[in-house]
């Protein structure tokens, strides 16, 4: 299965990826419509590589989770690029939020989606 499939993005959807590291392919459907403003998107995606990244970065993402717009922080799986972010602490760092994660993906060899919805 595709990334875009298993982020469940769709050829209707309205995608913006924030911080997509130069190593990972996504793999979109030439007719989804990308944009930059999270606020116009039916599907965030934003990739967080540890605990700073993610306080700094997930602003945009927890106001897309809590309006029920697809919402995925891709992170590091454990021990790779030297993180210390997991899922545990990814949902814990967040759950003040009212967002609670519901389904977790395999994005590549080095990367986890966990995608959010509202509490």
């Amino acid at each position: 299965m595709s990334v875009a499939g298993k982020l469940q993005i769709r050829p209707t959807h309205r995608v913006c990826v924030l911080h997509l590291p130069d190593a990972v392919e996504l793999d979109l459907p030439p007719e989804v419509a990308m944009t930059e403003d999270p606020a116009e998107a039916t599907a965030v995606v934003l990739f967080a590589s540890d605990r700073r990244e993610l306080r700094e970065r997930a602003g945009p993402l927890i106001d897309a989770a809590r309006r029920d717009a697809l919402a995925w922080i891709a992170y590091p799986k454990a021990r790779q690029l030297g993180t210390d972010l997991t899922r545990d602490n990814l949902w814990e760092s967040l759950q003040a939020q009212d967002i609670k994660p519901v389904r977790q993906v395999a994005i590549d060899a080095v990367w986890s989606g966990l995608r959010f919805r509202p509490a």
